[in-house]
């Protein structure tokens, strides 16, 4: 015979769940003064013209790591290059993109 569990209507005994939240949800709930939009979308700027010097096949090599989580084994089989290709591509678009972060914070 299966065993059921009463449902109750208090909230406190609900089970605890990791439960994520998407960054552009969190900032609803963080005071930010006009200062802190200006830097944001700042970086927001300098992100996407560091994103335009990569190379296409460094673009999809970041993509398939970062965006989508990818193993380097997994994004060298999708890409159908070695893993030695796709850990070069990977080291070449992330200096890339952390050079111009780099100066960026130094300023």
């Amino acid at each position: 015979m299966p065993v059921y569990n009463k449902i109750t209507d208090d909230d406190s005994v609900a089970p605890n769940e990791r439960v994520r939240l998407d960054e552009r949800f969190i900032t609803l709930f963080l005071d930010e003064s006009p200062e802190d939009r200006v830097e944001a979308q700042e970086l927001r700027q300098l992100v996407s013209r560091a994103l335009q010097t990569l190379t296409k096949e460094e673009m999809a090599v970041i993509e398939q790591r970062y965006q989508y989580k990818r193993s380097p084994g997994q994004v060298a089989s999708k890409l159908g290059i070695s893993r030695d290709e796709m850990k070069r591509l990977e080291a070449s678009g992330l200096k890339k993109l952390q050079t111009p972060l780099q100066a960026y914070m130094e300023s």
